[in-house]
């Protein structure tokens, strides 16, 4: 089966340049690095690792927000991007994205109804009354009343200015959402109301959706596929329930460690992660990971260890995920 999306070796690396106008290049940061995966029509990919890994640079490259350096990318078995083509405009009514900040990512100076009408407008779908008619029925859909529609952005709480950019991203009936972050920024007590409103969206328009986050217990409420990312790249990728019940990367299974459990402590899967985060301008030799691993061995040090099945939908980057 053609996966809704599909992403083969994607790059995306920024020049750093010296201070001064015609400042030479000094270096390069390599945000993402040579990342492949797939993204199933209906289901739910998280994108799971510590900040500065490089997700909301690739969710950006997946969206063509960002020009990938490397690589291709395809959208229900049409290439959108490879080193001949960048068409940006055969998913611009298909892919939206959900920012991580309600508070920046909405135009104070517009009223909500002009907010969630404006991909409407731009992609001229319908005439005035119809477009009034879909704002109405997209408040409507994201638990917000009609009669709010006049208002402007400082009037609502970070959760109700949440709910107005899904309702914005869903405008245009997409069949991917690229959620980055989308509750993080959000009160505790207000981040449940928001990822079950995303689920019940799910269900109910058959989305399919890219969900990026640091959280791995929210990561458990909505993924069906979670990928996680170390330092530009992909190092373990599974189905949510074995991922989280048989994780194979020692990165994955710090990660899952940290995660808090009821009645307080912490899960007790694989050891405590230490050491700082290698820089993406000069990453170690062999496996990214090594510096912070626990079992880290010379082969460790001298290769990088590939993108490999460990069983049925399972794929582990470790020389020693066979013996996890």
């Amino acid at each position: 089966m053609t996966p809704l999306l599909e992403a083969r070796g994607l790059s995306k690396h920024f020049a750093i340049r010296g201070v001064g106008l015609f400042a030479k290049r000094i270096g390069t940061l390599r945000a993402v690095d040579e990342v492949s995966l797939t993204i199933a029509a209906g289901r739910c990919l998280a994108l799971v690792g510590e900040s500065g890994c490089g997700k909301t640079t690739l969710a950006r490259c997946l969206a063509l927000l960002h020009r990938p350096s490397g690589g291709s990318i395809h959208f229900d078995g049409v290439t959108i991007y490879d080193d001949k083509t960048f068409n940006s405009n055969i998913i611009r009514r298909d892919i939206q994205m959900v920012f991580q900040d309600p508070f920046s990512a909405l135009n104070p100076r517009m009223t909500v109804a002009a907010i969630i009408a404006e991909p409407l407008n731009i992609h001229a779908l319908g005439d005035r009354r119809m477009r009034a008619a879909r704002v109405v029925e997209l408040m409507e859909s994201v638990g917000l009343s009609p009669s709010l529609a006049d208002r402007y952005p400082h009037e609502f709480s970070g959760g109700q200015r949440q709910r107005i950019g899904i309702a914005r991203a869903l405008a245009l009936r997409p069949r991917l959402i690229i959620a980055d972050e989308p509750v993080s920024a959000l009160d505790v007590s207000v981040q449940s109301q928001v990822l079950n409103l995303m689920l019940d969206l799910q269900d109910a328009l058959g989305m399919s959706y890219l969900f990026v986050s640091h959280d791995l217990a929210v990561v458990e409420h909505m993924a069906d596929d979670v990928a996680v990312m170390y330092l530009g790249r992909i190092v373990e990728r599974a189905p949510r329930d074995d991922l989280f019940a048989r994780p194979s990367h020692p990165y994955t299974r710090a990660l899952l460690r940290s995660i808090p459990r009821p009645g307080g402590g912490k899960r007790t899967i694989g050891a405590a992660l230490g050491g700082e985060v290698p820089s993406p301008l000069d990453p170690p030799s062999g496996c990214p990971f090594h510096p912070r691993c626990p079992q880290a061995a010379d082969i460790c040090r001298a290769e990088r260890p590939l993108l490999e099945p460990l069983e049925d939908n399972h794929f582990a980057a470790c020389h020693f995920k066979d013996t996890a």
